[in-house]
């Protein structure tokens, strides 16, 4: 069996949001969705999208950088929106930092509630269920390389965008 990877090319943010919608309109509950990118890839726009094909108002989509846990609700998935970059690092550093346990977010938990997407889910501090991994990359100025990799839940794959296949 070969491995699903694929690559699709987003030429703005209202490209990327689109495949979010698309994506979200797939999620069920106990999916989880790890975003990794460096900052200003559009992991949160891909959330929007994600929130707007869940059901869910996309308007409210802002980052949680700095309380962690947004949910968004209201639609046929409730869906929660972590972001793990003030968390990091997973080990102790050479700076001396510790590793943060997440185990206080209850993402398992989280997930018997609904869909759970998680900005800088490269942390290699999720659970061991079986995720979309998303990867943005900046292109240039306006576009975005968006990959998804082997292990996303076979509906997911099934609406990622035929173009990239």
């Amino acid at each position: 069996m070969t491995a699903f990877v694929s690559t699709w090319v987003s030429r703005s943010p209202s490209d990327t949001a689109a495949l979010g919608t698309a994506l979200g309109a797939a999620l069920r509950q106990g999916d989880l969705v790890s975003l990794t990118g460096p900052l200003g890839a559009g992991k949160t726009v891909l959330v929007r999208g994600l929130a707007a094909g869940a059901g869910a108002e996309p308007g409210l989509v802002r980052s949680p950088t700095f309380v962690l846990h947004h949910v968004y609700r209201g639609g046929r998935v409730t869906l929660h929106h972590l972001d793990l970059y003030r968390l990091r690092p997973a080990v102790a550093g050479a700076d001396g930092t510790a590793p943060v346990n997440i185990a206080f977010l209850d993402i398992d938990g989280l997930l018997e509630t609904g869909a759970v997407a998680v900005e800088w889910g490269d942390s290699g501090r999720l659970p061991a269920v079986p995720a979309a991994h998303i990867a943005l990359e900046v292109g240039d100025a306006s576009s975005r390389l968006i990959t998804l990799a082997d292990g996303a839940p076979s509906r997911i794959r099934a609406a990622w965008p035929e173009t990239a296949r």
